[in-house]
């Protein structure tokens, strides 16, 4: 899963992107393991000698633009496309550097943003429809193709009318061929204010944040509140010294958990487990099967499924590892159409 951090020159974007990476980030890009204790748990029951945590992949390699010439975002915008979900960091916090609007105004930021993606998809669906209508001249086209056209009409009207794709129905056949196209108003997205310091415990006082969180409320966005650089300081602290800069900050806890837990929300997944001397957490789409799940981490195991065993993790845990909760019977066969559970542990059997 590729998330892409977007936001104007100097509002924080590279430094949450460091507190995220630790530092340890190369040419913007860093794959950064979930937290999840639950599975740490699971993997030291099965005496695992190998353990590898499920993970997002961070992006702050988008190019700088001009925010003056809205024009000079197409290309940031275009390779936003190819992400599964957007990050939009805006500055509520002094800057005598800033060198777009200095005046702090994090709802006008966050404004501009869903305006340019607007823009940017109606441009996409245009590009689209031209092309297929030099299809039919050719009289050359499938029924598939007129569904799409037809489709990308009524989309096209929605965002003519500045609304956003985001609960656009897409029939479940057209869906594979829109794809591609990545419609950045279709993306999951949360919203972060970039606070400074001063600000840290006493968010809700902030005029300008209680207009962003206005906003956000009426576009239906998950907004959340940090200061990065006191995140970025957090992360070099050994972790014994960390609870100590805390308390004396304020803060009840680190607010990094907090972006991660919303990103995976927005992005609607579900994890579920491996477990024996290689154990791995994998990111699954809710509501995926365990036909998928399989798929997820070999094709050949979905190519060749047979059945497979499931038990949620709290039950092997509980039970004392995976063969103690077979002989509890709290482990179940089931097969390729079993709608899988948040934190369910997996063995497939296959045949290829």
């Amino acid at each position: 899963m590729k998330i892409a951090l977007i936001g104007f020159p100097l509002s924080g974007r590279t430094t949450l992107f460091e507190a995220l990476s630790g530092g340890h980030a190369r040419e913007g890009v860093a794959s950064i393991p979930i937290p999840d204790p639950r599975f740490e748990a699971l993997a030291q029951q099965a005496g695992a000698k190998k353990i590898v945590h499920a993970a997002f992949e961070w992006r702050d390699d988008l190019p700088d633009f001009n925010p003056e010439k809205p024009e000079t975002a197409r290309q940031p915008l275009s390779l936003a496309r190819q992400s599964d979900a957007l990050v939009c960091v805006l500055r509520l916090f002094d800057s005598p550097y800033a060198p777009y609007h200095a005046p702090i105004d994090p709802a006008r930021d966050l404004q501009f943003w869903l305006d340019e993606f607007i823009l940017s998809d109606l441009q996409v669906i245009e590009n689209r429809l031209e092309r297929l209508t030099k299809l039919f001249q050719s009289h050359k086209e499938s029924a598939a193709d007129r569904a799409e056209h037809a489709l990308l009409e009524r989309m096209h009207r929605a965002v003519s009318a500045g609304e956003s794709l985001r609960t656009f129905e897409i029939p479940h056949d057209l869906e594979p061929r829109l794809r591609g196209f990545g419609f950045l108003t279709r993306k999951p997205m949360v919203v972060v204010a970039n606070i400074g310091e001063s600000l840290l415990g006493n968010e809700a006082n902030s005029e300008p944040l209680q207009r962003l969180q206005a906003l956000c409320n009426e576009r239906d966005l998950p907004l959340l509140s940090l200061c990065a650089t006191f995140e970025r300081d957090l992360r070099q602290l050994p972790e014994a010294e960390q609870a100590e800069f805390l308390q004396m900050m304020g803060v009840s806890e680190p607010a990094l958990p907090r972006l991660v837990r919303a990103v995976y929300e927005q992005l609607n997944l579900q994890v579920f487990y491996t477990i024996g001397d290689d154990s791995r957490a994998w990111l699954l789409p809710r509501g995926g099967t365990a036909l998928d799940a399989a798929a997820t981490i070999h094709s050949d195991l979905a190519r060749g499924f047979i059945r497979a065993e499931v038990c949620h993790a709290d039950e092997v845990l509980a039970a004392g590892g995976w063969k103690a909760a077979q002989k509890a019977n709290k482990v179940h066969l089931v097969g390729k159409d079993y709608v899988m559970r948040d934190g369910e542990v997996i063995y497939v059997r296959f045949n290829v």
